[in-house]
């Protein structure tokens, strides 16, 4: 089975003098101008592949597949942005009586750059080989390292790894992890990160499945085990919740805060979003209390991130096939709006325009959004786009890379 390069055809009379037997490229000739494209092709790729990032050390190249703000032990913040460096294209392999398509990779890679984001210069640049297309890594900091779970795909097994925030050294291995746990000795064959839960679900070879919590850094044998870990912590916790102002579909949301112990609040979390809206419900009056935040009207809002300080809302300036998105962060103490990024502050990519592009639609971009933040900055990402960083305080841009 041989793979099979496509070239276009065509219908007109050019078309068919170019590669129609008039053309008068026969014999060695048009294996000669085949070879020719086929060497220059293959002298372009490599300039991508590894001259061009030899001579911009200071660029930033291949597609982002996720980014992390790591702060450091002298209070400021690095910025570490993984992208995908292999070279990926489209291959269509023929055998007899089948014909199949799909995404192929060769120098299979990815870049971790430590970026200072005050002027966006690279500190490091750290080079990752793999073996097979890259899916999806998500890139997380805690308990004082940033870590990387890489989904299995392929020749490319699962991979669990984390690196020294300082140096960007890598501590640990999957094997490493793995040798912690008995459990896991037989090596895993899945891999999946829950950024909702801040944990790991790992799948083994001889069929064992085990939940590592990241927030305590301890392996479950089951969610079951976790969940009863987890309900014994008291500690005083704050959630925020959209819930819709009407009934579930509604589109007009609210923004409340449920405030607790931890344990109450993230084991009931989807009933409080239900409740939210109804003081007087049981449940509410029973479990947990609750207060409306800002008065404003979330269209199709969605909370990309929310910590014991803010919850940051994106959502719609209106209804309808062409509408814009806005950010909004909103103090939880205070229940205030601390401040509003605009449209045309944000990436145009953002906006949405199904008569001009279906794809645009609230369904399928929403996933390609990623908001995070430490300390004074916020991130805002959009997959293949770039990443903005913006002031916790005041919500003013201070920086855009395209990437």
């Amino acid at each position: 089975m041989e793979p099979a390069v496509s070239y276009p055809s065509s219908d007109s009379y050019q078309g068919k003098k170019v590669y129609g037997k008039k053309s008068g490229c026969m014999g060695l000739g048009c294996f000669g101008i085949i070879g020719l494209i086929v060497i220059l092709v293959i002298i372009g790729v490599v300039g991508y592949i590894f001259v061009f990032p030899a001579l911009t050390p200071n660029s930033i190249s291949g597609s982002m597949l996720d980014a992390v703000i790591v702060p450091s032990k002298n209070g400021e913040q690095r910025l570490w942005v993984l992208t995908d460096g292999s070279f990926n294209f489209i291959q269509t392999t023929k055998s007899p009586g089948r014909t199949s398509t799909g995404r192929e990779c060769y120098f299979c890679k990815t870049w971790t750059y430590i970026i200072d984001p005050k002027d966006k210069s690279i500190l490091k640049k750290i080079k990752t080989p793999y073996e097979d297309i890259i899916t999806q890594i998500d890139m997380v900091v805690n308990n004082g390292k940033v870590w990387t779970f890489t989904r299995e795909y392929g020749e490319n097994g699962p991979r669990i790894e984390a690196f020294d925030p300082e140096t960007g050294e890598k501590t640990m291995e999957t094997k490493d992890f793995v040798a912690k746990y008995p459990e896991l000795s037989a090596g895993l064959t899945e891999v999946h990160y829950d950024p909702e839960g801040n944990d790991v679900t790992v799948k083994t070879k001889d069929g064992r499945e085990a939940i590592y919590d990241l927030n305590d850094g301890k392996l479950y044998k089951n969610a079951s085990d976790q969940r009863e870990a987890s309900m014994k912590d008291s500690t005083d916790f704050v959630i925020a919740v959209l819930t819709p102002e009407d009934n579930s579909s509604s589109p007009r949301k609210k923004l409340y805060k449920a405030y607790g112990k931890k344990a109450v609040l993230l084991d009931n979390k989807s009933s409080i979003q239900s409740y939210a809206g109804k003081p007087d419900h049981p449940f509410i009056k029973d479990k947990v209390k609750i207060e409306k935040m800002t008065d404003r009207i979330f269209l199709e809002g969605i909370i990309y991130h929310e910590d014991q300080d803010c919850a940051i809302v994106i959502h719609l300036d209106q209804l309808g096939k062409k509408s814009k998105r806005m950010m909004t962060c909103v103090d939880l103490e205070t229940g205030k709006e601390m401040w509003t990024v605009p449209s045309d502050e944000m990436f145009k990519e953002m906006r949405i325009d199904e008569e001009d592009d279906a794809f645009s639609s609230l369904f399928f971009t929403k996933s390609n959004i990623g908001v995070k933040r430490s300390g004074s900055l916020v991130i805002l990402q959009l997959k293949n786009e770039g990443i903005m960083g913006f002031d916790f305080k005041t919500g003013k841009k201070l920086w855009e890379m395209d990437i």
